[in-house]
């Protein structure tokens, strides 16, 4: 297979921020521009209800960076995006490092790891360094073998449970569970699951966002601010 650190897809994008925020502009959309003033150039408009990996990594500072496309970026007022984590918090029934559990009106999400076993997968390496597993880009771990893996990566909906490709969890490695979050938006009947897992040069934020039942999107991203 072609060596690759970095790669992406419809649902998975690398971007070096620590948070997700959703657009919120009472004009249906937001500038997204060069610099952290309201005079530099457009890059782009963002249509409000968009989710978007940003980061403020400056203290004090009023605009936010972000990823509007794969690998480009530009800088959007604080007050017309709202941090994923400042939505209604929904505390979990039981958390453990190994297993998390939510359980809301309509969702039922039970999420549990167990060891990695090295014999069920196709590891990868060059002078030592492992750079895929089971011919895929994974996170979590900075080319060392990890320590854990998805056992359990559970989503009911009003009782029965989600059907979601099994990318939207099977690369992600080494996630403490008692790290993640869920938050619910009113307004869109939406609900962010979310966390920033592993440790060292291996941590990484993982989003899976909830809406009538379906995963309707999937984000993770290297994280390089923790």
């Amino acid at each position: 297979m072609k060596k690759s650190l970095l790669f992406s897809t419809l649902f998975l994008s690398y971007f070096a921020q620590a948070q997700f925020g959703i657009v919120q502009d009472k004009d249906g959309f937001v500038n997204v521009r060069d610099e952290k003033n309201t005079t530099s150039t457009i890059l782009a408009k963002v249509n409000s209800n968009t989710i978007l990996p940003i980061d403020n990594d400056e203290e004090n500072s009023k605009w936010y960076l972000a990823e509007f496309q794969t690998e480009k970026s530009g800088y959007i007022f604080h007050d017309r995006i709202k941090k994923l984590e400042d939505f209604e918090s929904i505390a979990p029934i039981s958390k453990n490092d190994n297993r998390v559990e939510f359980s809301t009106s309509d969702y039922k999400i039970e999420l549990e790891t167990q060891q990695f076993n090295s014999k069920k997968h196709k590891i990868f390496k060059e002078d030592d360094f492992i750079y895929a597993i089971d011919e895929k880009d994974f996170f979590g771990s900075d080319g060392m073998v990890p320590q854990t893996e998805f056992k359990s990566f559970r989503i009911s909906f009003k009782g029965k449970e989600i059907s979601f490709p099994k990318d939207y969890f099977t690369n992600l490695y080494n996630a403490n569970l008692s790290a993640t979050k869920l938050t619910y938006n009113k307004e869109l009947n939406q609900y962010y699951l979310f966390g920033t897992y592993s440790d060292g040069a291996g941590v990484y934020d993982a989003l899976w966002v909830l809406e009538n039942g379906k995963i309707v999107k999937h984000i993770a991203q290297i994280n390089y601010y923790v």
